[in-house]
């Protein structure tokens, strides 16, 4: 099968690499501006270890958006949330009937795409879908090198319109390197992004020690308190409140990470500073303006708080996340993409279920 991964960052090297290892014909792309590691990588090899072992040689890689999609069956965009939509327009005209274009972790990004498919006449021949993370917890060393800590054992998808997702799962299961778990639509999907549970807050209530930005430490055993690990759960409580309004009952933040990885814990805290998956690193962020920040608050947390409002639930524990790391960063996350007031203005519950389901008429 032929596949292009858009982004050649640490998932983007990763997911590349096993699948060119799986025996498919892959191409990876890098926008000319943010190249990422491509123009260091070797030979067209890269080299994972870790979890899974091996060196794989990617068929073409290259920054010509159009030469990526000429013949591509499968697109995975695993760039930072901030670059889907721009990113996607670049790709629009190359677009071909019958392409699968999956963004991991997409944090609502199809339902955006939609509409510039829609405007661009489209929406009936490209499908798209929206997974709820990349399937491993993995670390670039170098370009052309990576480390992957753990694969997970399952990935919520969604498609828009979820009528679509039968037709996508048949078409990618065979590729994709874990379990696929259908989810009801996009806005279920977007409701268990699992990085905004636990990023932001261990962040914001860390900030003294990582805006001083020289000591490196354990970002969650040594940064994760019996106190911070209280408002990571209050956290996890509001968002599922705010799914059920949304008619969906989701699982809590450790119970999905028992499903990701078979490990078990009784409580936040204990999970946190005793997973081996997320201290085998030390993971801390170099300063307050990285992406467990930048990228979590605005495109995830801001999402969640605004579905919220739509339905009349205001999450006073999101709505302090948002706007204390906006004070922090000097900026205002809520200026950024809010689905429930882009897309879903004037619509009640069942008209949104409507049109994630059926899509444009």
């Amino acid at each position: 099968m032929n596949i292009t991964v858009i982004g050649c960052g640490h998932g983007g090297q990763a997911l590349a690499a096993q699948l060119s290892m799986s025996g498919h014909r892959v191409t990876i792309y890098a926008d000319e501006n943010h190249p990422g590691y491509l123009d260091n990588i070797a030979n067209n090899t890269i080299t994972i270890e870790g979890r899974i072992s091996g060196a794989a040689i990617i068929h073409c890689m290259t920054k010509s958006i159009e030469a990526a999609l000429k013949d591509a069956e499968i697109i995975y965009i695993t760039l930072p949330t901030h670059a889907h939509i721009s990113q996607f327009k670049k790709m629009v005209p190359y677009l071909k009937s019958g392409q699968i274009v999956l963004t991991l972790a997409g944090n609502f990004s199809s339902i955006y795409f939609y509409r510039i498919l829609k405007e661009a006449e489209k929406e009936k021949d490209v499908y798209l879908a929206d997974l709820a993370s990349l399937p491993y917890a993995c670390r670039a060393i170098e370009a052309g090198r990576v480390n992957i800590i753990d694969i997970k054992k399952s990935m919520d998808i969604a498609s828009i319109p979820s009528k679509n997702i039968g037709f996508i799962i048949d078409r990618i299961r065979d590729s994709f390197p874990t379990k696929l778990t259908e989810r009801s639509n996009i806005i279920e999907l977007g409701l268990n992004i699992t990085s905004a549970i636990s990023h932001p807050t261990v962040m914001l209530l860390n900030a003294g020690r990582i805006g001083h930005g020289e000591e490196e430490f354990y970002f969650y055993r040594e940064g994760i308190t019996h106190e911070i690990s209280h408002v990571v759960e209050a956290v996890d409580c509001d968002r599922r409140k705010i799914a059920l309004e949304y008619g969906f009952e989701l699982h809590s933040y450790l119970e999905i990470m028992e499903s990701f990885y078979s490990i078990k814990y009784n409580s936040y805290y204990d999970f946190f500073t005793q997973s081996p998956i997320h201290n085998r690193l030390k993971l801390c962020p170099r300063s307050m303006n990285e992406r467990y920040i930048s990228q979590d608050v605005p495109y995830v947390i801001n999402q969640w708080h605004g579905l919220g409002l739509h339905v009349g639930y205001d999450s006073g524990v999101m709505r302090s996340i948002i706007e204390l790391s906006s004070l922090l960063n000097k900026t205002n996350y809520y200026n950024e993409r809010n689905v429930s007031v882009d897309l879903f203005g004037g619509m009640n519950k069942s008209d949104i279920g409507n049109f994630l389901f059926n899509g444009y008429a």
